[in-house]
């Protein structure tokens, strides 16, 4: 209850347009339930990696909700509460304890870092692959007590469902080894050969991740030893956020080359505080553990630089139940210490940090309302990240503010010359604006740096066709459904290019298709109805005609007069 109360502000928050658009508002795909589509979402990466389940969850989603924002960010709230007793019952049975299972399913609850990963939709995939995961965990301390077989076949079958919503669930079987230890059971053969379906499963998972994955970017000119010391300060900034969620941004920039001095005492602080905590020896299985849960789980994040940067809250959203059991173990330890002064002094600051963390979380989520507010709160905190002012500009883009929208995408090819979303964006206005020999520019550019992006090639057909290169239109747009065969415009657009070249019926098929993924379309009806009358199908141009006239198409009223049809 208190979990939902604190994210519950969210819930009424709006789409954010940072893979929001690909994975939920632009995805056609989601919208029906068919073998088409299915198939369409296990052989097809999401924002460049491979999330198959993310797909069946936004479907459901869309089942419910008809597209309601609502709807998305409501699912949201139920896996993060979902989670929230799976860390629950999964601290209480590898502890046997109540204390520390209250303790890290309480701080997991309500944690600031936590409310990124709770209120972006995009991140539906950190919190399908955590409830996966924690599920798996469950079954295999089921198996590690009973030794029977079907506990492990449960565990292996909610691994892959985890691995199948994010890849980097494939780190789990490395938690299986510290699950063992936590429970006192000897290295043995059989220790091994239990984990060997788990590591099928990942080594599969993870070779089709890396075959789809692509938005890694360029080191940043940084050398080996400089990218060790970028992870470290990552780790070292998450340590310290744990107990100090203040500062909070969507995204952190990257240090500049060369590094700053005090990165390079950052390894020997982590050092420094693992050892600390090695030495309390009574703690030492729980610290073993805990600390071998984060570093594990977020290993994976810290090995390659991403276009949204090296470190972000969501990453933390799994790893911290490592960190909140070593903190609720020593909190259990200070209340049952005999003086009484230590033990009310922890309720007290427990109770203070409830209510702080609560706070900030709430006030966080209020952050999250829509990709105006988040993207100007981290530019503030963070001002020189270059996709938070892309980000930006892509809101104020869809809400006509070209001028606005124009200044963050300049801003983002200052800051990041490769960034081609930038000069996407920039194309696409300079069509709006009627300059098509200038966005034409723009999109070479993009389709040059991005040989398979698809929207990139069904743009540049855009600008093709109002520039009547109808042949050149042609065959970008066929590029763009080769890369995406749910592209709506790609269709009508080399559907009117088709009419212009002569073939008719092709463009009929192109339209057909157009209008089939989007029905309200009412341009496609207009252009449809003029193929059918190339065609000589009078009465099919007239159904098609007022069926665009009747959806607000002015030039199908006109066509539909002067073919004299009625209705």
């Amino acid at each position: 209850m208190a979990a939902f109360v604190v994210h519950a502000n969210g819930i009424g928050n709006g789409f954010v347009y940072f893979d929001d658009p690909e994975g939920v508002v632009d995805n056609v795909s989601i919208r029906e339930f068919s073998l088409a589509n299915v198939g369409h979402w296990f052989t097809t990466p999401l924002q460049m990696m491979y999330t198959p389940l993310v797909y069946v969850s936004y479907a459901i989603d869309y089942l419910f909700g008809r597209g309601a924002m609502g709807a998305h960010h409501f699912t949201n709230v139920l896996l993060h509460l979902a989670n929230v007793v799976l860390a629950f019952l999964l601290i209480r049975r590898l502890t046997g304890r109540d204390f520390p299972a209250y303790f890290t399913a309480a701080a997991f609850a309500i944690h600031p870092m936590n409310a990124d990963t709770v209120a972006w939709i995009s991140t539906r995939s950190t919190l399908l692959a955590t409830l996966f995961s924690l599920a798996a965990l469950l079954a295999y301390l089921r198996y590690a007590e009973s030794r029977r077989v079907r506990p492990l076949v449960w565990s292996v079958v909610l691994f892959g469902l985890a691995t199948l919503s994010k890849s980097t669930a494939v780190a789990i079987p490395l938690v299986l080894f510290l699950v063992d230890h936590l429970r006192g059971r000897p290295l043995s053969r059989r220790l091994f050969v239990e984990k060997i379906p788990f590591f099928v499963v990942a080594v599969v998972v993870g070779l089709v991740a890396l075959q789809v994955r692509e938005d890694v970017v360029p080191p940043h000119d940084y050398t080996v030893l400089d990218r060790i010391l970028v992870a470290c300060s990552a780790l070292v900034d998450y340590v310290v956020r744990l107990v100090w969620p203040f500062h909070l941004s969507l995204a952190y920039r990257y240090p500049g080359t060369p590094l700053p001095w005090y990165l390079y005492l950052f390894p020997f602080a982590l050092v420094a505080g693992a050892v600390a905590l090695w030495l309390i020896r009574p703690a030492r299985t729980i610290v073993v553990f805990g600390l071998g849960f984060f570093v594990i789980t977020i290993a994976l994040t810290q090995s390659v630089l991403l276009i949204d940067n090296y470190q972000a809250n969501r990453y933390v959203y799994l790893p911290y139940l490592g960190l909140f059991l070593i903190a609720g173990h020593f909190a259990e330890k200070a209340l049952d210490r005999p003086h009484r002064v230590v033990r009310f002094a922890t309720i007290g600051a427990m109770a203070v940090v409830v209510v702080l963390f609560a706070t900030l979380t709430i006030t966080r989520n209020a952050v999250w309302k829509n990709t105006e507010t988040v993207m100007s709160d981290a530019i503030a905190k963070e001002p020189g990240v270059a996709f938070t002012y892309n980000s930006r500009g892509i809101a104020r883009f869809r809400d006509g503010d070209y001028t606005g929208a124009t200044a963050d995408f300049t801003r983002t090819a200052e800051l990041d010359p490769d960034f081609m979303l930038a000069h996407h964006y920039l194309g696409m206005i300079k069509y709006t604006q009627g300059d098509y020999a200038g966005s034409l520019r723009e999109l070479d550019t993009v389709v040059s740096r991005l040989p398979t992006f698809a929207p990139g090639y069904s743009e540049r057909g855009k600008a093709r066709v109002a520039l009547k290169d109808y042949a050149g239109a042609y065959a970008d747009l066929s590029s763009a459904i080769t890369y995406d065969p749910n592209l709506v415009e790609a269709y009508y657009f080399r559907g009117v290019a088709g009419i212009e070249l002569g073939n008719a019926r092709s463009a009929l098929s192109d339209l057909d298709v157009a209008i089939q993924l989007l029905p309200g379309y009412a341009d496609a009806y207009y252009q449809r109805g003029a193929a059918r009358s190339r065609l000589g199908d009078t009465g099919g141009a007239c159904a098609d005609w007022n069926t665009a006239a009747s959806l607000g198409n002015a030039d199908a009223s006109r066509s539909a007069a002067g073919d004299g049809c009625t209705g």
